[in-house]
């Protein structure tokens, strides 16, 4: 086997816009295809714990339905599921709702049956996905602090009872600016990706909004890759195209697309 296919990314650089802690993998894969990485975080995750958020999930037994928003809710949920020594057997009785493919895939690597994954997503018309009877129900949503109240609305409309459990709240890492700045300018970046709409959002948030006239020359130029529908659609709501997305959701698969298409 030659040396150009054992590097398919050989002489490619890859802008990284993940949260530093996240990032460690989808790094190493992209090197060991050969890319030269970029890495400025467009978002940084701040964990939580409050005592209210301990005393949901030590009740997480007395839950219906479990949804999950995001792939970070996953994660934190599980970190404070080991934290608190709460086995997972506690979650056998309850239902469990993915918000988004990713999500999805990242519920079962921790061997978890989803029940509910919405196959577009319109936070408007979320609740509508729980089909059937949800008056009285306990629905748990775990999510950011961040996190917009739709879809709690949406069931409590319906007669259900809904808490919100905030595992973590992403920011805006502003001090990076310039450094993304200088990268997009320079025009050295083959690629730049995206994982989620929050890292795609904070992205253009910190491109100098007085420059957006020249800087959306250079971003129409970029190639911007993209792993799950939900981050696509938020690039292509901006006018973006979007010209890398792996069919699987993820980072593995991710890697291999950016390998074959750049």
């Amino acid at each position: 086997m030659s040396v150009t296919k054992r590097l398919p990314l050989k002489g490619r650089t890859i802008l990284v816009t993940q949260a530093q802690a996240q990032s460690k993998r989808f790094t190493m894969l992209l090197k060991q295809k050969g890319a030269t990485v970029l890495h400025c975080p467009t978002i940084e995750i701040i964990p939580l714990e409050s005592k209210e958020t301990t005393a949901f999930l030590k009740k997480i037994c007395d839950y219906d339905w479990l949804v999950f928003m995001s792939q970070n809710a996953v994660y934190y949920f599980f970190e404070q599921l080991k934290k608190h020594k709460i086995r997972k057997q506690s979650l056998q009785g309850c239902r469990i709702a993915a918000i988004g493919k990713i999500t999805r895939e990242a519920l079962k690597q921790h061997k978890l049956r989803v029940n509910l994954t919405p196959s577009v997503y319109q936070s408007e018309s979320l609740a509508v996905a729980f089909k059937g009877t949800v008056d009285e129900r306990k629905f748990l949503i775990l999510s950011s602090l961040n996190g917009r109240m739709v879809l709690k609305e949406g069931l409590e409309k319906r007669g259900a009872q809904v808490n919100v459990c905030p595992l973590y709240k992403t920011v805006v890492p502003v001090e990076n600016a310039k450094i993304l700045m200088k990268y997009i300018c320079e025009e050295r970046i083959d690629a730049v990706t995206f994982t989620s709409p929050s890292t795609f959002e904070n992205f253009l948030t910190m491109l100098n909004p007085d420059q957006q006239r020249y800087l959306r020359i250079h971003l129409e130029t970029l190639t911007i890759a993209t792993l799950g529908d939900v981050t696509a659609k938020a690039v292509e709501d901006r006018g973006l195209r979007v010209r890398v997305r792996p069919s699987e959701f993820t980072i593995p698969s991710f890697v291999n697309t950016l390998s074959r298409e750049l």
